[in-house]
């Protein structure tokens, strides 16, 4: 426990346990979140922040007087009526309403956020375990194969949270639970069973548990409830899409077409006085991008368990030896040599990386950051000082920067990330084939070298890969092993685990392999199902994107280009200069532009990054709208 909360527990401690039964629900959450503080600290935390929220509330406000004072003075029309500064008494009393509104909002709205986070990480909680859950009974399955007990299932799950996520966390709770505090298996996934907030968990405890009691067997539990999870995913699925379908059009009616009725209703209404230009600038530069962020954290918690396809893996299989059976013996006058070798080592990994720089970038997309960010900044310099840009044009800097930055990225990120598409929608085919070529009496090794035959696509590279693996170091498992590190991706790496820790359970990998085809079918299959539903989204988001940008050209050079200037009076007359729309209108689109397409990769990927290539696209066409054709 920090200072901090001590200190809250020290000034509020005695309040937050009278009032015991008001964090019921809050005491809950925690418990199923799994956060490491208890109960009362936690409540006396959010007190103790939420009067710091409010006291800093009401010092910036304070300082914020001259706003108030205008907003009172100018735009509520209300002049001061006593005392010679110029301020009455109805001045004052305003300030001290605002900054005391602020200061309790702030402090309102700390406190229930604080209060609020256990639930939603339980929440979230709840929709990586349904997600995990068929991939975790899978492996189950497999594993109970060998006859092993629950226990040393459950073991050799907890291993892979990094693969199974909360299910695998969830499990090692259940462990700690026997083996720390003493309960018996039984014992514990009751408890674990009253914790969890997932409906589907709680189900298969329960399962479990009656199993258990009655003696039953567990691979035909686990073969039960493998075909009951794979029924019901694409249901559960369905679901989904059927949310997100329902939030695309919330998107367009909401974050689209408002702004585009504010912009209308603000031109129409003849409001672009000297002062009223601000409301635009808001809503342009403000809520625009303010309300964009908001919905797209909204979609990253609902898709919080979807798998990241191109997630760096952290791995905890077995080291690879490839000459285990090799004996050596080193004295101290040898770690020189050693040293030596390793040198050599690097130097020829640097030495190859210079006769083909970009596989570096194909391998990992991230590392050409290191070359874009230090180009655009240098573009954006030289452009600023060098070509003396106005200050108004400066949108063009950022935006040459922006494409500088990210257009080099998203070209090799698309290629991996195509090569890894191919090589997922290759992989259940692969699978069967080998299980069938098995299930005929030929050795694993000779099926996959009978495989290299076959043309799988991208995946054929992968297969000879592996068989020359085989050949050298006459273990199909280190090939496994090295198939997952060059692919990189959550959805390889649960299936070469399950390969390999079910093959080190029996010796039948015949059954292996076809547990392991199934999870790849059914993981191939709602995949396609996913992108057939939420490519109807996407055209529809590049839709109402094209339309925002007609309807501002169409302001643009069509609309305001017939509305007198100040100087010829009239009520619709525009004060600001026209160009300062177009500019304005610009800057709508491409800040529309940009969110639009990260939303648009995350209803159709698992990643921001899958959306960058359609922001790109947008930006530009904003861009060659309102410079090349105004």
């Amino acid at each position: 426990m920090n200072r901090i909360n001590k200190l809250a527990f020290a000034i509020f401690g005695n309040l937050v346990r009278k009032n015991k039964d008001n964090y019921k629900g809050m005491r809950t959450a925690i418990k199923q979140a799994h956060l490491p503080i208890p109960w009362d600290i936690y409540a006396s935390t959010a007190y103790l922040y939420s009067i710091i929220t409010g006291i800093f509330a009401a010092v910036f406000g304070l300082l914020l007087t001259p706003l108030w004072r205008l907003i009172y003075v100018k735009y509520l029309g209300i002049a001061p009526k006593m005392g010679v500064s110029g301020t009455g008494y109805g001045e004052p009393g305003f300030i001290l309403v605002i900054i005391i509104f602020i200061s309790f909002f702030l402090t309102l709205a700390t406190y229930s956020l604080i209060l609020a986070y256990p639930g939603l990480v339980s929440q979230i909680r709840k929709q990586r375990i349904d997600l995990t859950l068929p991939h975790a009974v899978s492996y189950m399955h497999a594993m109970s194969k060998g006859g092993l007990s629950l226990i040393m299932i459950f073991k050799s799950l907890s291993q892979y949270r990094n693969i199974y996520g909360e299910f695998a966390e969830e499990i090692e709770y259940i462990l700690i639970d026997t083996e720390m505090h003493g309960k018996d298996i039984v014992s514990s996934l009751k408890s674990a069973s009253l914790n969890t907030q997932s409906d589907k968990f709680r189900d298969f405890l329960d399962n479990l548990i009656n199993v258990l009691e009655t003696s039953g067997n567990l691979e035909t539990l686990f073969d039960t409830m493998v075909i009951h999870y794979r029924n019901t995913a694409e249901a559960d699925q369905n679901l989904y899409l059927e949310m997100l379908g329902m939030l695309a059009e919330t998107y367009i009616t909401v974050f689209v077409a408002g702004p585009l009725f504010l912009i209308t209703i603000v031109i129409v209404m003849g409001l672009m006085g000297p002062g009223n230009l601000v409301f635009l600038k808001i809503l342009i530069y403000a809520i625009i991008p303010l309300c964009a962020l908001a919905f797209s954290v909204l979609l990253s918690a609902l898709s919080v368990g979807s798998d990241t396809r191109l997630k760096q893996i952290i791995r905890v299989t077995k080291k690879i030896q490839q000459y285990d059976d090799i004996r050596t013996r080193f004295s101290k006058n040898d770690e020189r040599l050693i040293r030596k070798l390793l040198r050599s080592v690097r130097w020829t990994s640097v030495v190859e990386g210079r006769k083909n720089p970009f596989k570096l970038f194909f391998a990992d997309p991230e590392k050409v950051f290191y070359l874009t960010i230090p180009a655009a900044l240098m573009y954006f310099v030289i452009s600023i000082y060098n070509q003396k840009i106005a200050i108004d044009r400066i949108d063009d800097s950022i935006f040459f920067s922006v494409l500088i930055l990210l257009v080099p990225f998203l070209f090799f990120y698309e290629i991996q990330n195509r090569r890894i598409q191919a090589i997922e929608d290759s992989i259940p085919d692969f699978l069967k084939r080998m299980a069938s070529i098995n299930e005929v009496g030929m050795p694993i090794t000779d099926a996959i070298k009978s495989i290299t035959k076959i043309n799988l696509g991208v995946l054929s590279t992968e297969v000879k890969l592996m068989h020359k693996d085989i050949v050298w170091s006459s273990n199909i498992l280190n090939a496994f092993t090295k198939f997952e590190r060059r692919v990189r991706t959550t959805s390889i790496s649960r299936i070469v685990t399950l390969i390999m820790k079910a093959s080190e359970s029996t010796g039948n990998i015949k059954e292996t392999l076809r547990v392991a085809s199934d999870e790849a079918s059914l993981s191939d299959r709602l995949k396609r199902q996913k992108f057939t539903v939420l490519f109807s989204y996407l055209i529809v988001v590049y839709m109402s994107f094209f339309v925002f940008l007609i309807v501002l050209y169409v302001f643009a050079t069509m609309f305001l280009t017939k509305i007198p200037d100040a100087s010829a009076g009239g009520m619709l007359s525009i004060g600001a200069n026209k160009a300062e729309f177009n500019l304005l209108f610009l800057h709508a689109s491409l800040i529309q532009g940009f969110f639009s397409g990260i939303i648009a990769g995350q209803m159709m990927g698992t990643s921001v990054y899958d959306g960058l290539k359609h922001s790109i696209i947008m930006i530009i066409l904003a861009y060659i709208f309102f410079v090349f054709l105004i």
